[in-house]
């Protein structure tokens, strides 16, 4: 299992299982311009609040509780249409991109549409051409309603940056004193939580600690 642990990702039962209200997915719809002689997936069908409210068009759906797997899916789409299950955000990415669609449409939580996920999906030839911010009251954040589109590069409505920034001083290097800066973050060290403030540098506050009692620097509060 990877260090960085993700909690929902590796859940035995995630509650994955949350309808898209009917406003919401007519919306995603509208946004889509569909026409009639489009190909139309819905990758997760569900109660059908998507599938039942598609215009006329060529139309298919994938049900895991009907045995139709999302991921063993094959055909070509003109669109994919639908709300992921959070837990398989990346493998749900990386399938969709494999089947190569000219457009998807996809609602995002706040945290889960991340400069990762867009650099993947940019890097496979794919732009944000349309972008609608809602709020499902019952959801616990404020949702993106996002259409990608390929071949669209020059039509892009946003930009962003892959990398993270670190800590501007120490730059997340490990400096002897441990291997990642615990800025704004919360650690127990020896049994005991350590709360480093969002303007504290944590590699700072230990190399001034040592300096203060003469430590060696042998044990660091951000291993």
């Amino acid at each position: 299992m990877s260090k960085y642990y993700n909690p929902i990702r590796f859940k035995q039962k995630p509650n994955d299982i949350v309808y898209t209200p009917i406003n919401v997915a007519k919306l995603m719809i509208d946004l889509c311009d569909i026409k009639p002689t489009d190909s139309v997936l819905d990758p997760s069908r569900g109660g059908g609040v998507f599938y039942n409210n598609l215009p006329e068009c060529n139309k298919d759906y994938c049900e895991i509780t009907e045995d139709k797997d999302f991921f063993k899916y094959k055909k070509n789409s003109d669109l994919i249409i639908g709300n992921p299950p959070y837990s398989r955000w990346n493998d749900w990415i990386k399938h969709t991109i494999d089947l190569n669609p000219n457009r998807f449409c996809y609602i995002f939580s706040t945290h889960n549409l991340t400069p990762k996920r867009l650099s993947i999906i940019f890097n496979a030839g794919y732009t944000i051409t349309k972008f609608h911010i809602c709020k499902v009251d019952w959801w616990f954040s404020p949702s993106f309603i996002v259409l990608f589109e390929k071949g669209k590069k020059e039509d892009s409505i946003i930009s962003f940056t892959p990398q993270a920034f670190f800590c501007d001083i120490c730059n997340k290097t490990n400096n002897g004193y441990g291997k990642k800066c615990s800025r704004g973050r919360t650690k127990i060290i020896d049994g005991v939580k350590i709360k480093y403030g969002m303007n504290e540098c944590s590699h700072n506050i230990f190399k001034k600690n040592i300096n203060e009692k003469g430590d060696t620097g042998k044990s660091s509060p951000t291993k």
